[in-house]
């Protein structure tokens, strides 16, 4: 049984994380500011609130710990300085950790080798660099397009409405999507792989496909037909701005133009960021993905019933 602290175990990702860390027979810690008694298969999580600022609190959570779950909030929406503040607290404090045997840190999105002037994306790379600076063992688990987006304040309202995903792919683009939980199995198959420590890895699920095979493939999992829009960045951006510009600490304008830039760079770089082969990937992090299908059916009772 391997202790896990998990980073930001109360957001979406991290959830998944401490949930399959609790099945697959590890010990999770949850840290977050505020965390919420919970149990998993009628098994109490052991919890800690420390904010990342507190560096005494940090210290305390990462007592014993001998792999970290790293997972940070987008700077798209907030302050860069803070967030790396706090990183770099949690650097300090695992740095003395002797138990410790290295670190996952989940980017949340695509990670290029070198920046790109995407503030998001150079954010990442600076902070995987800093850990590694620091002398820590770092593996860097870096997943496209999460098909739990789906359900987000963006995209979500036209598919329950109107039947229809409207995303930011243009009609050619093709996308690895992955579920939360297949990142969670990726972490801890990287976790018993100390060796690990220094490589990064673009991950995806098991399917690459485009916008318009992505809706005939949850058409049969949800069991209604599911259309689609191929929605410019432009009209994504403004809709964006709309559902979550309200929360950011940023000024909008600064906000707009970065997600511009970012889904500018998805649609149209060379490298494609969201194609993602994952033979290589599975040669060392062996795990079964989940299909969009099977994600698919797992998700069907969070939509409103059809009318007829």
């Amino acid at each position: 049984m391997t202790r896990v602290v998990v980073f930001g175990a109360s957001g979406v990702q991290g959830a998944a994380q401490v949930a399959a860390l609790a099945r697959s027979g590890n010990h999770p810690v949850m840290v977050s500011r505020s965390p919420k008694p919970l149990k998993i298969d009628g098994i109490p999580i052991e919890t800690f609130a420390a904010d990342f600022a507190d560096a005494e609190a940090i210290s305390r959570a990462l007592k014993d710990a001998e792999v970290i779950f790293l997972n940070l909030p987008s700077t798209s929406f907030q302050e860069t300085g803070p967030l790396i503040a706090g990183v770099r607290t949690i650097g300090h404090a695992a740095s003395q950790i002797s138990s410790l045997r290295l670190i996952v840190f989940n980017t949340s999105m695509p990670v290029p080798e070198n920046k790109c002037g995407i503030k998001s994306q150079d954010d990442r790379v600076d902070i995987r660099a800093m850990l590694r600076e620091m002398g820590l063992p770092v593996v860097s688990i870096q997943p496209v397009v999460f098909l739990e987006n789906l359900f987000e304040g963006w995209a979500y309202p036209s598919i329950a409405e109107r039947q229809t995903i409207v995303y930011c792919h243009k009609p050619n683009l093709e996308v690895s999507w992955i579920c939360h939980h297949d990142i969670a199995q990726l972490m801890i198959a990287a976790m018993d792989k100390p060796h690990l420590a220094g490589r990064n890895f673009a991950v995806g699920g098991p399917e690459t496909v485009r916008l318009e095979e992505l809706a005939q493939k949850l058409s049969k999992a949800w069991e209604r037909e599911i259309s689609y829009e191929n929605q410019t960045v432009d009209d994504f951006c403004d809709k964006i701005s709309a559902a979550m510009g309200a929360r950011s600490g940023l000024n909008a304008d600064t906000v707009i133009k970065q997600m511009h830039k970012a889904y500018t760079y998805y649609n149209e770089a060379p490298e494609k960021p969201f194609k993602v082969d994952m033979g290589p990937v599975l040669e060392e992090l062996p795990v079964t993905l989940t299909t969009i299908e099977d994600w698919g059916r797992h998700t069907k009772d969070r939509l409103p019933s059809v009318k007829t």
